[in-house]
């Protein structure tokens, strides 16, 4: 009897200590950090030849504008800017399936070469590689990944011989491949759901592949520093990978306040995982510059965006360490960032009805 009471006193203790332990701080809540909020301003820039601007990557002295998948089959899916002026300089990305074409243009991988860059277009299972500078809408190389890759729908080049990709029922979250389709090695796990028995019912490479959709996100490469990270629409978490020392760092937080529920459906190969459109989106695009990460984050539904055209006005500038340091409230709505300290500039693709790029001033104390 006396054992039974001490370790029920011992329970109570357990619950009574758990229950005045503080829930964990959110870095990127700021309601007491007011001189840690900005206001940001832009200047809009229209280009005719943009009809849909989509994704927007700085390499070199450009700007690389893509168009959104609802551009008509014979317009280019990118364009070339001086990064600069804005000045419009030429169209790249044939839409087609022939040699040298491509369908859509997914990642934007900036490569070892000052003159050219990547794509990764993943409806054509292809990796292009085009010039800055020629007049040709064609890539002038190509790599199509080997069948036993197909599994993978997001890569960049890792090194000159392997890529490291997101892929539909691998365990890890980052593989890394070769440039024969073989499997390298597997960085970190896509993160569980505790709390959703339903999981336990799958065998692994169905479990997965429903973890991967769940924990969908934007996946983006540091080009200077080896870095990769992947930013989570609805889990709020952000996880990099150091390709060099192999670290993982998870950034957790965001602006919800209580987990996005989703539904599984289907059965067999046609098992998947969604969530609804009232649920409101989290990280939606992640810029890296030489001193800072930049988080852009929605905070509205896609009920909300196809109402107002409203899809991500806030940017949180983050340290490499990982620290929140500072909230951007933009003056606009804008849908993909990239970034130029050197200019102290932000450029992002606008979703209103008139769609351009917005180019914002980065504050003088983070240059």
């Amino acid at each position: 009897m006396m054992i039974k009471k001490k370790i029920i006193s011992l329970i109570l203790l357990i619950t009574a200590f758990n229950s005045c332990k503080k829930p964990e701080a959110n870095p990127f809540i700021f309601d007491d950090k007011e001189s840690q909020v900005y206001e940001l301003t832009s200047q809009k820039f229209i280009d005719e030849n943009i009809l849909y601007p989509d994704k927007i990557v700085k390499k070199g002295d450009f700007l690389i504008v893509t168009e959104d998948t609802k551009t008509s089959f014979e317009k280019p899916l990118m364009h070339l800017l001086d990064l600069k002026t804005l000045k419009y300089l030429r169209p790249k990305g044939k839409n087609g399936v022939g040699p040298n074409e491509i369908t859509d243009a997914h990642l934007i991988d900036l490569g070892d070469s000052d003159s050219t860059f990547w794509v990764n277009s993943v409806m054509s299972k292809r990796m292009a590689e085009f010039s800055l500078y020629d007049s040709s809408l064609l890539s002038i190389n190509e790599f199509k990944p080997p069948g036993k890759m197909m599994i993978a729908y997001k890569m960049y080049k890792k090194t000159d011989s392997t890529f490291l990709c997101i892929t539909t029922t691998d365990e890890g979250m980052f593989n890394e491949y070769d440039m024969h389709g073989n499997k390298v090695a597997s960085y970190h796990q896509w993160p569980y759901m505790p709390d959703d028995k339903r999981l336990g019912h799958f065998p692994p490479k169905a479990k997965n592949f429903l973890l991967s959709q769940i924990s969908s996100g934007k996946f983006r490469k540091d080009h200077h520093k080896g870095l990769f990270a992947f930013a989570m629409t609805y889990r709020d978490r952000i996880v990099i990978f150091d390709s060099k020392s192999e670290e993982i760092m998870v950034i957790k937080g965001g602006l919800r306040t209580e987990t996005a529920s989703y539904e599984i459906g289907g059965a067999g190969i046609n098992i998947g995982a969604a969530y609804g459109f009232d649920v409101k989106y989290g990280h939606r695009d992640i810029a890296f510059g030489e001193k800072y990460i930049y988080d852009l984050y929605g905070g509205y539904s896609e009920i909300d965006y196809r109402k107002t055209a409203k899809l991500a006005e806030t940017i949180f500038l983050i340290s490499r360490s990982g620290e929140v340091l500072a909230r951007f409230n933009l003056d606009c709505s804008v849908k993909s960032i990239t970034v130029d300290e050197k200019l102290g500039k932000i450029y992002g693709t606008t979703t209103d009805k008139e769609p351009g790029i917005a180019v914002f001033d980065i504050p003088e104390e983070f240059l």
